[in-house]
C-alpha cells in the first residue's frame, strides 16, 4: 500500500516543478484503483452474526459492533495495529480488538484485549488471540482499577482455555475475528486511495 520502488525512468525524470511526485502518486493510485474497493465497504449483517455496527465510519480507522441479549451486552471495538517490518519487508496486518462484556445492574465490567491475525499462507482466514483479561468498576472506567491482572499466557492453560470458550460463547469466534480483519483491511486500502487521489489534485496544480 505504500508508495511502490518504481524505476528511475524518463517519465519520472520528466522535468517538473515537484520533482516526479506527481508522476508517482499517479503511478501508485492506477496500481491501487486496479483492485481497490470503488467505496468504502461495510460490515454486513452475515459477517458478523447477532451483532449490530454502532459506528463505522468511512473515515475513521475504527469499528465498534454490539451483541445485545436481555442478560448481558457484548461491544467489541477494533482497528488495525500499527504495521511492523523485519528487515524492510512489512509484516502481515493484524487487528486489536477490545472486548467488553457487561450485565445490566451488575459490576464490573469484564475487558479482554483480543489480537487477530492471518493464519496459514493463504491470506483468508485469521483467528484472534487473547492478550489480556482485566475488570473495571463501570462502562467508561478503563484504568481505575490499578491491579490488572497478570499477563494472559501466564495463566493456567485450563483457565486461558476457558476464558477462550467464554468469548466463544459470545459470538467472538474466528470468523467474526476474520470478518473484522478483512473489512478493516479494506476500509484502510478505501481511505488509502482518498488520500492518493487529494495527493494527486494537489500536486496537480503545480504543474
Amino acid at each position: 500500500m505504500f508508495l511502490r520502488g518504481l524505476r528511475t525512468s524518463a517519465v519520472l525524470r520528466r522535468a517538473s516543478k515537484d520533482g516526479g511526485v506527481l508522476a508517482a502518486i499517479r503511478a501508485e493510485l492506477a496500481h491501487e484503483l486496479s483492485s481497490a474497493p470503488s467505496s468504502p465497504p461495510s460490515l454486513a449483517s452475515e459477517d458478523a452474526p447477532g451483532f449490530a455496527t454502532v459506528s463505522d465510519a468511512p473515515q475513521a480507522q475504527d469499528v465498534l459492533l454490539r451483541r445485545r441479549t436481555d442478560s448481558e451486552e457484548v461491544l467489541v471495538s477494533a482497528l488495525l495495529a500499527p504495521l511492523q517490518f523485519v528487515d524492510q519487508e512489512p509484516l502481515r496486518r493484524e487487528a486489536l480488538m477490545k472486548v467488553f462484556v457487561t450485565k445490566p445492574g451488575a459490576t464490573p465490567v469484564l475487558h479482554f484485549d483480543c489480537r487477530a491475525s492471518l493464519v496459514g499462507d493463504g491470506g483468508g482466514l485469521a483467528d484472534y488471540a487473547i492478550n489480556a483479561v482485566r475488570y473495571h468498576s463501570s462502562p467508561g472506567a478503563d484504568g481505575e482499577d490499578k491491579y490488572e491482572g497478570p499477563e494472559f499466557r501466564e495463566l493456567d492453560p485450563r483457565l486461558q482455555a476457558a476464558l477462550h470458550h467464554y468469548l466463544v460463547a459470545r459470538g467472538i469466534n474466528s470468523n467474526l475475528a476474520s470478518s473484522i480483519l478483512h473489512h478493516l483491511l479494506q476500509k484502510e486500502r478505501t481511505q488509502y486511495v482518498i488520500w492518493l487521489k487529494t495527493l494527486e489534485e494537489r500536486f496537480a496544480k503545480d504543474n
